[in-house]
């Protein structure tokens, strides 16, 4: 079973996913999108899937993915992005590397059950202990010897006599290998290698044409039949653990990253996907550059492998793929006829990183992609970092929510915004009443468990676009941009409401808390603000305290 987290908000989803996944493979459990519903999944754990709506109800996606992501326990989760595509503001929401496949909506069981399989790459490959390979020969002797060969390196093995039976033994134990001889009755290996390349459930199993003669001739024709390589006989062990070695066949179960191939011939898609086997990476084929163009809408992939063969604009295509993706990261191949070879010396102008001519081997692609992909790695490896980093720096360890650094800078940079836009903004300070005397009598334990229970509430009631932060000890404060002081001053009052009522602890802590209001454009300057607010705050605690006191706002 593929324990899997299902985040949605609406109802009827939900009830939807439930229905679907029943008595299937993916044992799903349902989520909403608020950040303690996101905090009691990480604490679940255990996950190997998360499915997220593109546009969450209560806080952003790319959020809730890097908060998932940051658990170690969590780190290499598969994550599916569900959308309906609608919205133009798609990109600009999702710019994650981090991102295995697209469920897009509306969807039926069969596309669900297949998004999810893809995502985790869930094939019987993943539960063997050894690797497995199929060798198909009509000779006994050959079996036995490439048999025992296999033995050595470690695998498991199962034979055929012919194609025919090799065909059904693959779509029945979807080896990690096969070994197929050229010369053979009924289905010779050629003709193998193109059923196999139809079928796309079995279709990227790396497949070795074992032939007594290796020519240019036989090259060409095992490069259209979808064959990865080629052994001569007599083969030697020595041989056959170098290909093995070089086509990752343990790591092909496991994605590290996202690769793009756009071609609508499945035997070049089919030879690429095998050849790209030591990238561990996931891949997706799309069959149209419209096609195409909707993955790039939602994740930026690491390499996107463009077959201009039979396009009439080559150069185009390239330089509108780069566009779409907005930045110089991403490696893209564009692949071609030998008689395009001039032409795609331009292709660099137009935003190719590399170009490939038809046909190649299987060590020419990894020679011509890994050095990319290597730069690549240490850049997002920098990226990744700084993200690391920056979150460290403006997170409050023990809420969760946003700290005074942040804050700091977020103020005036929402002051800013305001003005530019003449629109409303609101800032709340808020004081927790009383608190000092929770860590007199329970503790400084409890105390932060009160702290963290208190911003779990503002994070689930608090309006999307307003910025909760822990401004210090038991202050909070909110910033509230394109928000007019009379609906700030309600969604304030709901968050006092819910603290006010909810017992925390064992102890039953009821805890209340004081704030004050205060907006632009009444006060200038992001100083003003904090001041009137801190001034309302303390009118709130003169006066009672568990109360909300806001600027009056002037007509």
């Amino acid at each position: 079973m593929v324990k899997t987290a299902i985040i949605e908000d609406s109802k009827a989803l939900s009830g939807l996913y439930a229905a679907y996944l029943k008595d299937s493979e993916f044992n799903a459990r349902i989520f909403e999108s608020t950040p303690s519903d996101i905090e009691r999944l990480i604490k679940e754990g255990g996950f190997k899937l998360v499915v997220c709506p593109g546009f969450p109800k209560y806080q952003t996606g790319p959020r809730i993915v890097q908060t998932i992501k940051s658990d170690s326990n969590l780190s290499k989760t598969a994550i599916v992005i569900s959308t309906s595509m609608q919205q133009e503001c798609v990109r600009s929401e999702w710019d994650l590397r981090d991102i295995d496949s697209l469920l897009i909506k509306p969807f039926d069981q069969k596309t669900l059950k297949k998004t999810l399989s893809d995502a985790v790459s869930n094939s019987p490959a993943q539960l063997r202990e050894n690797p497995f390979a199929l060798v198909i020969d009509d000779s006994k002797a050959v079996r036995n010897r490439l048999s025992s060969y296999l033995n050595a390196l470690g695998f498991d093995v199962e034979t055929a006599s012919d194609g025919m039976d090799g065909l059904k033994a693959v779509s029945e134990k979807r080896p990690d290998l096969i070994l197929v001889d050229v010369e053979m009755p009924i289905l010779n290996g050629f003709d193998f290698c193109r059923q196999l390349s139809r079928e796309p459930e079995i279709k990227s199993i790396p497949t070795i044409v074992v032939s007594g003669t290796i020519d240019e001739k036989q090259f060409r024709k095992g490069f259209r039949s979808g064959a990865i390589d080629f052994l001569q006989k007599p083969v030697s062990q020595p041989a056959l653990a170098a290909i093995i070695e070089s086509v990752s066949v343990r790591d092909s179960h496991r994605s590290d990253g996202t690769t793009m191939i756009l071609s609508r011939d499945t035997t070049l898609t089919s030879i690429l996907s095998k050849s790209l086997n030591f990238l561990n990476s996931s891949i997706n084929v799309t069959a149209t550059l419209e096609e195409l163009e909707t993955y790039l809408c939602v994740t930026t992939p690491d390499i996107v492998i463009l077959d201009l063969s039979d396009s009439t604009e080559k150069l185009t295509i390239c330089q509108q793929v780069r566009k779409i993706l907005g930045n110089d990261s991403t490696v893209i191949i564009a692949v071609a006829d030998e008689s395009d070879r001039d032409t795609m010396f331009q292709c660099f102008r137009f935003g190719a990183t590399e170009f490939i001519i038809k046909p190649f081997g299987r060590d020419e692609v990894k020679a011509r992609i890994e050095n990319h992909i290597k730069i690549k790695r240490l850049q997002d490896e920098l990226v990744k970092k700084n993200r690391i980093l920056e979150a460290l720096a403006y997170k409050d360890k023990l809420t969760g929510l946003m700290n005074r650094r942040f804050f700091d800078n977020a103020i005036k940079d929402e002051l800013d915004k305001a003005r530019t836009a003449r629109t409303d903004l609101t800032f709340l300070m808020a004081d927790l009443d009383n608190f000092k005397r929770v860590n007199d009598d329970f503790g400084h334990d409890i105390g932060d468990m009160v702290l963290k229970e208190v911003a779990a509430m503002i994070m689930d009631n608090v309006l999307e676009k307003a910025i909760p932060c822990r401004y210090g000890g038991e202050e909070f404060c909110i910033i509230y941009p394109d928000t007019p002081i009379s609906e700030a001053l309600k969604n304030c009052e709901k968050i006092k409401r819910y603290c006010s009522v909810k017992p925390i602890s064992q102890h039953r802590i009821y805890q209340t808390f004081s704030g004050g209001l205060a907006s632009f454009p009444q006060t200038s300057t992001a100083e003003m603000l904090m001041l009137h607010a801190d001034a309302c705050l303390y009118k709130a605690k003169e006066s009672g305290k568990n109360k909300i006191i806001a600027q009056p706002v002037q007509e």
